[in-house]
């Protein structure tokens, strides 16, 4: 939320300094909205919940970023993607298409979660104080929110449940007094239709209410490469709706009940891949990079007779499957009841959810180099998940003049099931092998928490807070399959220890200092954990893979992370320059990895994933937040990060097709660019009786990345940055908007993922990234 507040002064001398500097600069940078302010708008502070308490942001010692409303609106921000774009060492990826699910790192962690869904990101997400146990199930509700914070480094106190890397909350919009309301549309590239509303107000002396929907569709951004007749040329079509209805009852002067309900459906399609063959000719003689990224190699498909393909481009993709087959069909359903009352010199609040969620994903599993899309064999993967989960949070809290305190009891509960196929097809389409692989966790998790901050001396604050939790994940099914030609083979009875318990004493421990009202300076240390993990993508059925299915289904350890960080958050010239910094130090301890292979037992490769305890790892690096209105006509932001990885020490030794023997100690850890920077400029234009023209302008950019734990240098995916530029309008009374807009202005060619796990057939796999996009969206509210 954002509150006014009042403007407080600053040392005269350090102003005009920075007064004087800025003003000469003589260095713009184009970039990516961090916190620029609407033509017009007050200084206001900047309230957050990243304590579960309303705070201004630079009174928590924790490196928070925040995406308010009127970004989210103005950015037309529907996907992950979007909101990492706004955070500096926040990166998010999709191995599938942005319809699928992400991949989400914060600082270098990394938080897979593999095919199967049974596990959980080692970065949370929230949705109005409820943990999402398969952040999947977000594609539809990043809709009519109020804010979106993205909390960076482990948060194993107040929230606590996987919080290893970080977490991102998103808080809806809540019901008003008074009647209100907004609707926009956008149309776009590709016919793609965006429609968002949402309308609030009484429904009586004691009871408000809010209802607000979203849809949003497009034929496919991505274009098929593919050569066989009939085939369709638009891939990565998307279809979703949403709606959500949030009411509040007053129950006497000290209570109030709210009721949220959430569902979601999605009807859209993944995104296949795009491959590059890397050999030169018959002899394998391996190209250069320049000459694969280039197309001008060759793999066993083209070997075989198949034509080779062109040169790729931002949203080149093959697939001889249909829209059903690649389709996303998903759905939830969300309750959540939150109580509050007042206890005299406490508060009360206990949040109450039950969300179930259903997934199919339709995969491209042969990830072909040609134009013809067949090589004799094709490999067509359906992912089928379904999730229930219930959780329960019970909280005390109060303040006194010098302390504000927390304490709490969490339970949660989920039931996850995954029911896999591998179809392995000829030419014709007829089946030649289907491989099945089912598997159930169910998971119970409790723990009791607490937190106190205690201003011991004026202007410093010493804050404690610990958490302990007990948890069981148990393996309830493993199953693999060769259907219709050998009988089930029974993993989980084999497998070691299904029934693992794990109990855990997680916290936090910080320092500020404020020596001004618009200055402060913390330190902190925190411990956070992630729960054990399973593998149960099976991809040989056979039974003398038994064992090794068993070895290869886990459970994988938990993962534990010490974090020292230190920070300094400041306002400046009146609260118009406001400069936030941060350096970290983390010290990983089974540290969970995942390692992608090819299995070829089926005369194809087929790609699979496992979950690995990769050992010891270091992290550290830096961050920077900038954002500067010199005046009511200009916003300027900025913001980067500074990251390094290294395992450092570790048992495990992979083999690789290229490489031999590589032993991982020394490696940094995959998908860990060791610098990124975003920035925007807008300048207002206003013009009597017609209210504020902006015109701005966006970037992203970020260092190499590798996506493989071997971290292979073929697969460097190399570094860039995107342009997006916009003209917006608003009118006087600001009721009415509208914008043109293009994202990847200058078409740039990038990759979204890389891979080599099918470099023994002599190809590397691609996903890339989204082409040159337009849209134009209009906009009302009262």
């Amino acid at each position: 939320m954002i509150a006014n507040c009042p403007k407080a002064g600053s040392n005269s001398l350090l102003r005009k300094a920075l007064a004087t500097l800025l003003a000469h600069s003589a260095i713009i940078m184009p970039c990516i909205p961090g916190a620029s302010a609407a033509y017009g708008q007050e200084t206001s502070e900047i309230v957050v919940t990243a304590q579960r308490r309303e705070q201004a942001i630079i009174d928590v010692p924790i490196a928070v970023s925040v995406v308010n409303a009127k970004q989210v609106e103005n950015l037309n921000l529907s996907t992950f993607t979007s909101v990492a774009q706004q955070t500096p060492n926040f990166n998010i990826t999709y191995a599938r298409g942005s319809n699928a699910t992400p991949d989400l790192t914060i600082r270098g962690i990394r938080g897979v979660a593999s095919n199967g869904r049974l596990n959980e990101s080692s970065i949370a997400v929230y949705v109005d104080d409820v943990y999402l146990g398969d952040e999947t199930s977000l594609a539809g509700q990043i809709f009519d929110v109020e804010r979106v914070e993205v909390l960076r480094g482990p948060q194993g106190t107040l929230f606590g449940r996987n919080t290893t890397g970080g977490l991102v909350q998103f808080v809806s919009a809540v019901p008003t007094s008074e009647f209100t309301g907004k609707a926009s549309a956008l149309y776009g590239s590709d016919d793609w239709v965006a429609l968002n509303a949402a309308v609030s107000g009484p429904l009586g002396d004691h009871v408000r209410t809010r209802l607000a929907g979203q849809f949003e569709r497009h034929d496919g951004h991505h274009r098929n490469l593919a050569t066989i007749p009939g085939i369709r040329k638009k891939l990565a079509a998307k279809k979703v709706w949403s709606i959500r209805s949030t009411t509040d009852f007053d129950l006497g002067d000290t209570s109030k009940l709210r009721l949220q309900i959430t569902k979601s459906e999605t009807d859209s399609e993944s995104t296949p891949n795009f491959g590059f063959g890397v050999w030169r000719d018959a002899t394998k003689a391996l190209c250069s990079r320049s000459e694969i990224f280039g197309s001008k190699c060759v793999d066993a498909v083209v070997l075989s007779g198949q034509p080779p393909q062109g040169k790729f481009h931002s949203g080149d993709a093959i697939t001889e499957l249909s829209r059903d087959e690649l389709a996303i069909v998903q759905g939830l359903t969300s309750v959540t009841a939150k109580f509050e009352t007042e206890l005299g010199a406490a508060s009360l609040i206990n949040i109450a959810n039950y969300s179930k969620f259903r997934s199919r994903i339709g995969i491209d599993g042969d990830q072909s180099t040609s134009p013809s899309a067949r090589a004799g064999s094709n490999v067509y993967v359906q992912l089928n998940n379904r999730t229930r989960q219930f959780s329960d949070e019970l909280r005390i809290q109060g303040e006194t003049n010098s302390l504000n305190w927390v304490v709490g009891l969490f339970y949660y509960q989920d039931r996850k099931t995954n029911d896999n196929f591998i179809n392995v097809r000829n030419n014709a389409g007829a089946t030649l092998q289907r491989i099945q692989s089912v598997a159930r966790v169910d998971t119970k998790s409790g723990a009791v928490f607490g937190q106190a901050d205690w201003e011991f001396a004026d202007r410093f604050t010493l804050s404690a807070g610990a958490r302990y939790t007990v948890e069981n994940r148990e393996l309830k099914i493993a199953n693999a399959t060769l259907l219709n030609v050998l009988p089930t083979q029974n993993v989980l009875a084999r497998v070691g220890d299904p029934d693992p318990v794990t109990k855990d004493i997680t916290g936090r421990l910080s320092l500020t200092w404020e020596p001004t009202s618009d200055n402060s300076i913390y330190a902190s240390y925190s411990r956070g954990a992630k729960s054990v993990s399973y593998s149960t993508f099976y991809s040989n059925p056979s039974p003398a893979a038994l064992a090794a299915n068993a070895a290869l289904t886990g459970p994988v350890g938990q993962e534990h992370v010490d974090a020292f960080e230190i920070g300094s958050k400041n306002r400046f010239l009146d609260r118009r320059l406001t400069l936030n910094a941060s350096a970290f130090y983390y010290i990983f301890d089974g540290k969970q990895e995942l390692l992608s292979v090819a299995d070829l037992s089926t005369g194809v490769p087929i790609s699979t994933s496992r979950f690995l305890n990769v050992g010891t790892a270091e992290i550290y690096g830096a961050e920077l937040e900038l954002s500067y209105a010199p005046s009511r006509r200009w916003d300027f932001s900025l913001s980067g990060g500074l990251l390094h990885t290294k395992i450092t020490d570790t048992p495990l030794i992979l083999s690789s097709p290229r490489l031999g023997v590589i032993p991982l100690e020394g490696l940094p850890l995959p998908q860990t660019p060791k610098w990124n920077m975003s920035a925007t400029l807008a300048h207002h234009i206003p013009v009597d009786g017609m209210g504020v023209f902006t015109l701005q302008a966006e970037a992203r950019a970020q260092a190499k990345q590798n996506f493989v734990l071997n971290n292979d240098p073929i697969v460097d995916v190399p570094s860039y940055g995107l342009v997006n530029f916009r003209v917006m309008w608003e009118s006087e009374d600001r009721k009415y908007n509208a914008q043109l807009f293009v994202t990847n202005a200058f078409s740039k060619d990038y990759f979204a993922n890389l891979n080599e796990t099918t470099f023994s057939a002599g190809s590397l796999i691609a996903q890339t990234g989204e082409p040159r996009l337009w849209g134009a969206k209009i906009g009302v509210s009262f």
